[in-house]
């Protein structure tokens, strides 16, 4: 049976729309009379990140007008993070470490727990830097379950503290920069790629490469991808059964070197995979198509600019294959 994209961010936006429309009428704007910071002043559970937030001057960002959705991570959380960076305290953590991370915890908009759940698993853009700093990282939320979690690692403690300039939610980890590997590990429309990456390629250490500095650009096929190319042959069930250095060759076409955001692919333009052979894109009808090393030119970039610290990732349609005659 087929399966079928497990999420939706192509409508994310359209939906995102009605969604905050929805929310400024329940909190937007707040119905506490106190900001984001005196809330968490106020809260001694928060005194961590109230002085993280001094370090790294974010204290009038967050008293400003927003509208602002803050992931609040307790003392607990601190500590864990300190604990695991070997940090002494908050105060040997690098400012522009420490910035980032903060921000990575920041969204430019109101998002309360029920506009997360009518979104489900999707996608937000955080106020933190992705590579190079003229974009923004993404952070990938489930909010299909009782507990709402972010970049699969941190779930929500309390939802909805309302302010008078946006909406915290405090959660129990600190949540990390993503790299590429925490979007495949974490969104479910990426199993068969985790699955590809890691135990049916045991000879090439994809999750130590795609953890690295970069930055990388990364064509990502869907499930469904990897369901129509498993398909095409009756001796494979599962990507397990792939002749490793095929599927080596063929995850290597989906790599490129580089930030490549969806606004530099333009139509006729042509990158370099890390397999060797180039792809090539066409724009028209309002999609963009890659044309692969093998010639197959039905492959639709879907969904684009999955923004992660050490490069982006592009949802595919189709997965791509190299040229495997030479």
């Amino acid at each position: 049976m087929k399966k079928y994209l497990k999420m939706y961010p192509i409508i994310f936006l359209a939906m995102l729309g009605l969604i905050l429309s929805c929310s400024d009428d329940d909190n937007g704007g707040g119905n506490s009379g106190s900001t984001i910071v005196e809330i968490a002043q106020a809260n001694t559970n928060l005194s961590t990140l109230v002085r993280a937030l001094e370090i790294t001057d974010l204290i009038s960002t967050l008293n400003g007008s927003g509208p602002f959705t803050v992931l609040a991570p307790t003392n607990a959380a601190f500590d864990v993070f300190l604990t695991t960076a070997n940090f002494p305290s908050i105060e040997d953590v690098p400012v522009p470490v420490l910035r980032q991370v903060l921000l990575n915890h920041v969204m430019g908009l109101t998002l309360d727990a029920a506009a997360l759940r009518i979104l489900g698993r999707n996608y937000a853009t955080t106020l933190a830097d992705g590579p190079g700093g003229d974009s923004n990282l993404s952070l990938y939320f489930d909010a299909t379950n009782a507990s709402i979690e972010f970049n699969g690692n941190a779930s929500v403690l309390e939802e909805d503290i309302d302010a008078s300039n946006g909406v915290i939610h405090t959660v129990g980890r600190v949540v990390d920069l993503p790299t590429i590997v925490t979007f495949v590990t974490t969104d479910i429309n990426f199993d068969q790629l985790e699955q590809a990456l890691t135990t049916a390629t045991p000879g090439t250490d994809f999750a130590a490469v795609l953890s690295g500095t970069g930055p990388f650009t990364v064509f990502a096929p869907a499930d469904t991808a990897f369901d129509d190319l498993l398909d095409t042959n009756p001796d494979w069930a599962t990507v397990d059964d792939i002749d490793e250095d095929l599927l080596t060759a063929v995850l290597n076409h989906h790599v490129v070197n580089g930030n490549n955001r969806s606004e530099s692919i333009t139509n006729g333009s042509t990158l370099i995979t890390l397999e060797g052979d180039s792809i090539s894109f066409s724009t028209g009808s309002g999609q963009t198509t890659i044309t692969d090393g093998s010639g197959n030119t039905d492959i639709v970039l879907a969904v684009t600019d999955l923004q992660a610290a050490n490069g982006v990732v592009h949802l595919i349609t189709k997965v791509m294959i190299p040229d495997l005659t030479n």
